[in-house]
């Protein structure tokens, strides 16, 4: 017979479970077991593993109880502790699994479910429907959902699904236009204004702005916000703004800026702010065969250090860090308000988080 495996993740471990591995017809220890053992009533066993108000158990009972599951190695019926509750006391983790900012997410996700004692649900296909697991919370084995989301996701059937069925949803970076939809989002103008001042301490910066894209990119929110926030600083510092649309991968058009920024020194080191830090190696490999160095022929941040590899590069690439791990775990507390039905009117749907500058030597 084919074995069918599931992924289960609780906060501290993981299990993959396959039917058929282990002897189904052993006997499962109830709490009628635990208190005979005990020699106490059942009543007494559940005030001891809820904690229920209002039931006196001595301190003698007490003990006897935790002895006899110990002994038992009992563990709840979660299935029977949801009928009760109402709650899986599981969430849905929704990304995909090789991105490696949605491992970044999980390890936040992670963190902040052992606070609440939930598990998580991974749903790491990326070809699957996210709509799929409102059937999962209709059927209460999952109490809400969080996902990480393209910048530009605008899902307006999903959107319309989570609200008809009252799904908690918390998105990561997604439906930022969309204002009933909760999000946790990156304060981009903000990353752009403190990576300027960063590189502005630098005596006579002329910065440049080049903006990475995949060729059939279309500019998003996030892209607005930091071309704006560019222009912004250059107006207040008086610096002539210069924008560039380069192709990730294009290189001669990286070869043809630095070949031009390189020979242009009147207003002091030449600097390039850099939307993605994903274009950045290919930056460098074309500074190194015209023999520029980085950090001091040309001062060189990079806005978002998207894959993370600013540490593996040489000299280190000075990064504003987009924190994923604290993003996953503000989606926890977030969706754990609208489980309990705690999100007050004044909580606002927008949840907004700043990136953290990171020095290195290329500015």
């Amino acid at each position: 017979m084919t074995a069918k495996h599931y992924i289960y993740i609780g906060y501290n471990t993981c299990y993959i479970l396959c039917r058929g591995a282990f002897n189904l017809s052993m006997k499962r220890v109830t709490s009628f077991d635990v208190a005979k053992r005990a020699g106490v009533s059942r009543s007494v066993v559940s005030a001891v593993l809820n904690d229920t108000p209002g039931i006196g158990v001595s301190q003698e009972k007490r003990e006897a109880v935790l002895e006899a599951i110990r002994e038992l190695n009992y563990h709840v019926d979660a299935r029977a502790s949801g009928m009760k509750t109402g709650k899986s006391f599981c969430i849905a983790a929704f990304g995909n699994t090789r991105n490696p900012l949605f491992l970044q997410v999980l390890e936040g996700i992670q963190r902040a479910c052992t606070e609440y004692g939930y598990h998580i649900l991974l749903s790491g296909d990326p070809n699957m429907d996210i709509s799929k697991l409102a059937d999962l919370y209709l059927q209460r084995r999952i109490d809400g959902i969080i996902s990480l989301d393209s910048v530009n996701a605008v899902d307006e059937s999903w959107a319309q699904v989570q609200k008809d069925s009252g799904i908690p949803f918390v998105s990561i970076e997604g439906f930022a236009e969309e204002s009933e939809v909760v999000s946790i989002l990156v304060n981009y103008k903000q990353s752009v204004v403190q990576a300027l001042t960063h590189m502005n301490e630098r005596v006579g910066i002329q910065p440049i702005y080049v903006i990475f894209r995949n060729e059939d990119d279309i500019e998003n929110w996030a892209e607005r916000d930091r071309r704006e926030a560019y222009l912004t600083w250059c107006e207040q510092h008086a610096r002539n703004p210069r924008v560039r649309v380069i192709t990730i991968g294009d290189e001669h058009a990286i070869m043809e800026l630095l070949q031009e920024i390189s020979t242009d020194k009147h207003g002091g080191v030449p600097s390039v702010l850099v939307n993605w830090s994903v274009g950045v190696p290919l930056m460098y490999r074309k500074a190194y065969e015209l023999r520029l160095r980085i950090g001091e022929d040309i001062f060189l941040m990079s806005a978002d250090n998207t894959k993370r590899n600013n540490q593996a590069m040489l000299p280190i690439l000075s990064v504003m860090d987009i924190p994923y791990v604290r993003m996953g775990e503000m989606a926890v507390h977030a969706l754990n308000e609208q489980m309990n039905q705690a999100k007050a009117p004044s909580i606002a749907n927008k949840l907004w988080v700043e990136a953290e500058l990171q020095p290195g030597e290329s500015s």
